[in-house]
């Protein structure tokens, strides 16, 4: 007995033909950068088979009023505060959002993608665990599922965004340790594929080049942003032969694990060692202001991504937009700002 066409997906086709589910997609979506052969034998498999491109089919069912909301790290302040944000739109215009919280494994952002697809999502706002996610974007594109990526974006797609400024943010604030006399300052950093990551690098070594200070690789780590990751690597800095004077944690999971390996050495924050973090953790920072940060708007990013999707979906045809949301330096105690004169001496 054959399949219902109605229930056929665009790897049912691309199996048929023995081709790729990517290869199809720009079959469908009228892309020249396919052998003439193969398109006639999709074309082909196409009418043969019965399949309706989602692009179509999507506009012979209902909405189902539902949206997707893909994040990293729900234990995260910062990527909860998205998720706040997100709901708080959704829920005004009558959506539903699930979630779906990946601990940043590029395997689980997939099921979360294909099981909430197989629940006839309107739309998908994704904080993408790297360039990795692309693939799966693809075929969400290919079903004709609008989607928003918040906090980082994936190379070589075309999306809706809403981004931090993270070059700006990270060259502020490794300028205001700069500005406190540390020459010597550390940066840990997440995985080179995080565009996140690549930007905050880049601010890092930017304000380090326009001071004339060197770019030392043995001050440079990269992380998957947790937290065990910023205890172990700021033990491994502070008993160095030179070792830094500051640490740049690039986002707060990183920042507390330094507290915690700063603390179990004895280490004095910031007599002994000054640290700055990407993102504030506000729980923390109401009951004790310390850390001194680069915080983001992160409901905003919930806000305006929600938004823009459920704008999306009303209009498909709109352009393609991008927020940037500008960050704020708060300045707290652990940069060393409020110590005595004779401090800055020292490190000079």
């Amino acid at each position: 007995m054959s399949q219902d066409p109605s229930s056929l997906t665009i790897h049912d086709v691309a199996a048929h033909v023995g081709v790729s589910a990517m290869t199809v997609s720009r079959v469908l979506n009228k892309s020249t950068r396919v052998a003439e052969s193969t398109r006639q034998k999709i074309e082909e498999a196409i009418r043969q088979l019965g399949y309706v491109p989602n692009t179509l089919a999507r506009g012979l069912r209902a909405s189902t009023r539902t949206l997707a909301l893909i994040i990293p790290d729900v234990s995260n302040p910062f990527f909860t505060d998205i998720v706040h944000g997100a709901e708080e739109v959704a829920w005004q215009q009558g959506y539903t959002v699930f979630l779906g919280n990946t601990h940043s494994s590029a395997e689980r952002e997939k099921h979360y993608l294909y099981k909430f697809l197989g629940h006839s999502i309107d739309g998908l706002l994704i904080a993408p665990s790297g360039d990795v996610t692309k693939a799966a974007l693809d075929d969400v594109r290919a079903r004709g599922i609008p989607y928003v990526l918040v906090d980082a974006n994936v190379q070589g797609t075309k999306s809706d965004t809403v981004l931090g400024d993270n070059v700006a943010g990270a060259t502020q604030l490794t300028e205001h340790l700069i500005s406190l006399g540390h020459k010597r300052i550390a940066y840990i950093g997440g995985r080179p594929d995080i565009s996140t990551a690549q930007d905050r690098e880049r601010g890092y070594k930017k304000a380090l080049t326009k001071h004339g200070l060197d770019i030392r690789p043995g001050y440079i780590y990269s992380s998957n942003f947790r937290r065990q990751e910023g205890y172990d690597i700021a033990k491994s800095l502070a008993t160095l032969t030179a070792p830094p004077t500051a640490i740049f944690a690039a986002n707060n999971e990183l920042a507390v694990g330094v507290v915690e390996a700063l603390r179990d050495m004895k280490l004095k924050i910031p007599q002994d060692m000054a640290l700055v973090c990407f993102e504030d953790v506000e729980l923390a920072s109401a009951l004790n202001p310390f850390l001194t940060v680069m915080a983001q708007p992160a409901k905003e990013f919930g806000r305006v991504g929600a938004t823009f999707l459920l704008e999306r979906i009303l209009h498909p045809e709109l352009a393609v937009r991008s927020r940037i949301l500008a960050p704020s330096l708060i300045v707290r105690e652990s940069c060393g700002a409020n110590l005595k004169s004779k401090f800055y001496k020292v490190i000079r």
